[in-house]
């Protein structure tokens, strides 16, 4: 096993791109697939699970990348042994981080760019996720911050959090909907209609939310249509299929004009659907705990409204 191998996967496991890794590692994009085909063909696993856009760890992966860090940093100790300049700062670092997918998450990127213009040898381990998934890995060690609705952590005395992006529901309706005309809706004006709803396993308290509000309301939601992703729902509303339920906080502006449809601000009682950036206040990584107070102040400044 060749270290310069390992190293190269963990450049592609950060970047979460062939392409990324190869420009920043200086060698071509064939050469490095070529070298991570080896690695996995040594170790008899598959380390990246590969779509036709993106690629991310597999489980196999996730449990090496600890392995390789864990090499790497004994390595970097052993070069540095008798070197009494060197801080921990400049010693190769990785945080793994949890997030929505859908959501309009510039501002994460951006504070997470700005973070490691001060600390280059850091590197973030970046990962979608589902919001069950989310707050039970920052429980289990999974992921070192998240973040996720806040809705998960209610009942969670050992996570520390704030509030990172408001965010409330809102209904996208199509261009000749009867409701395309108003600003904001009620439950109940949505009891002649049926509904294009996420896969539960996707969001099950956004399912279960919107489910819960038309019986109080006296009527049963009709879902003709599960999808995975915005995407599909929007991209199905668009065709006349129904209306679907999103977050304020997926909408960057640009929805209703992509994808040729109305979003309308629901009202509603939802509480606990902000996103939140968490932490386990158990974890003391030093990376971690100086990441969480320069967001958490770059929020405070901003007074949370994101």
């Amino acid at each position: 096993m060749k270290l310069s191998s390992l190293n190269y996967f963990v450049e592609v496991a950060t970047e979460g791109s062939f392409t990324k890794a190869s420009e920043k590692l200086y060698i071509s994009q064939p050469t490095l697939s070529r070298r991570i085909q080896e690695l996995e063909n040594e170790l008899g696993v598959a380390l990246f699970i590969r779509h036709s856009h993106k690629i991310e760890l597999s489980e196999e992966g996730e449990k090496f990348l600890v392995e390789v860090n864990d090499v790497l940093k004994r390595l970097d100790n052993l070069a540095h042994m008798f070197d009494t300049q060197t801080s921990p700062h400049e010693r190769p670092q990785v945080l793994k981080i949890g997030y929505l997918a859908n959501f309009n998450m510039g501002k994460m990127y951006e504070l997470l760019d700005r973070f490691k213009m001060n600390y280059p040898n850091l590197q973030f381990l970046m990962k979608q996720d589902t919001p069950m998934n989310l707050s039970d890995g920052l429980c289990s060690g999974e992921y070192d911050l998240v973040f996720d609705l806040s809705v998960y952590f209610q009942a969670s005395e050992n996570i520390e959090q704030v509030i990172f992006k408001k965010n409330h529901l809102q209904i996208a309706v199509p261009t000749n909907n009867s409701l395309a005309h108003k600003n904001k809706v009620d439950f109940a004006d949505l009891s002649q209609e049926t509904f294009i709803l996420l896969e539960r396993q996707q969001s099950p308290v956004i399912v279960d939310y919107v489910i819960n509000q038309g019986i109080r309301n006296g009527f049963h939601l009709k879902a003709n249509h599960y999808v995975k992703d915005l995407d599909e729902g929007l991209s199905m509303v668009s065709l006349g299929n129904g209306l679907a339920f999103l977050y304020s906080g997926m909408n960057d502006g640009s929805l209703e004009e992509k994808y040729r449809v109305k979003i309308i601000d629901l009202k509603s009682d939802t509480k606990g659907q902000n996103i939140v950036m968490a932490i386990d206040k158990n974890n003391t990584n030093n990376f971690l705990q100086e990441l969480y107070r320069f967001v958490k102040k770059d929020l405070l400044k901003g007074d949370n409204k994101i």
